[in-house]
């Protein structure tokens, strides 16, 4: 009885398996022809120029905060508190961030410039994910900057935090560029093809 049960659900599990994925095989073919992921000639120089500029930006955030992450004083050791503790953890948080988003951005751009329907949804979603603490990290560094204890950080340390302030507002100011260039490369490797050269 044991076994016939077991050869039973057995039978269910596979049939179950098998329904799901021809269920799955049927979304992904519809979806990959709902979806045009096929760039025109004419903008892929675009793509990989807005690709370019995304990496700079991403790269160079990541450099100019790192080096900032590493002359934040530590203050207990000089018999004080934690002040620079909040600061310190968001400096190296987006410095950490911007990394990690210097190559997704890639990734995402070499989606649409190769024409992959697999690749450049996939690594729209995590480079998206992974800009989410970039947008965290836009407000949450500044209320470290200029809260009590940030204030007191950066006059522990003197000239070698000089320069984070400047440093921040160039990253706020140019947060809007960045996100323009990642819909520029979404509009030329996705949108376009989809929606604009189907209706035109």
């Amino acid at each position: 009885l044991k076994q016939t049960c077991w050869l039973k659900w057995s039978k269910v599990y596979w049939c179950t398996g098998d329904y799901f994925a021809a269920s799955l095989g049927q979304i992904l073919k519809h979806a990959k022809m709902a979806m045009t992921v096929r760039s025109l000639p004419e903008d892929k120089p675009k793509i990989l120029f807005y690709a370019a500029m995304m990496w700079v930006q991403n790269f160079g955030f990541f450099m100019m905060y790192f080096l900032l992450y590493q002359s934040i004083p530590e203050l207990r050791n000089m018999g004080k508190g934690g002040e620079c503790d909040t600061l310190r953890f968001w400096v190296g948080f987006f410095a950490l961030d911007c990394f990690v988003e210097s190559f997704c951005c890639i990734w995402m751009a070499m989606g649409g410039y190769t024409d992959s329907v697999c690749l450049f949804p996939v690594m729209w979603i995590v480079h998206l994910l992974v800009a989410l603490p970039y947008c965290i990290c836009t407000v949450t560094i500044p209320m470290a900057i200029y809260s009590d204890d940030g204030k007191v950080c950066r006059e522990s340390a003197g000239p070698n935090l000089y320069s984070l302030v400047p440093v921040y507002w160039t990253h706020c100011g140019l947060f809007l560029v960045y996100v323009w260039m990642m819909l520029s490369i979404t509009y030329f490797s996705f949108l376009k093809p989809t929606f604009v050269a189907k209706s035109s």
